[in-house]
């Protein structure tokens, strides 16, 4: 009976809010869904790129300037900055 009590508590746990101690909610499911994504971006990155990510994909794609210069792949460039938009867009959207 605990095994069951235990799954139902955790599905009706899934989607709610959490509060933050400053009156703002987290939604649960949608933090598990951005580590997620996350998770999926670092394994398709090298690591020298993922070191200058963070956690704000938003923030990143804002400040983010293009490396120029002698040995500098535009293409590479752009195939990077297409995969984390494509990321930062799945957060926003939520699949």
């Amino acid at each position: 009976m605990r095994a069951r009590r235990a799954g139902l508590l955790r599905l009706r746990t899934r989607g709610k809010r959490t509060g933050t101690g400053d009156g703002r909610g987290v939604d649960v499911a949608a933090d598990g869904f951005a580590a997620r994504v996350h998770a999926e971006l670092a394994e398709e990155l090298p690591d020298e790129d993922l070191e200058d990510l963070g956690e704000d994909l938003g923030d990143f794609l804002e400040r983010y300037e293009p490396a120029t210069g002698p040995g500098a792949d535009a293409e590479a460039d752009e195939e990077f900055l297409e995969t984390v938009r494509e990321a930062h867009h799945r957060i926003a959207r939520g699949y």
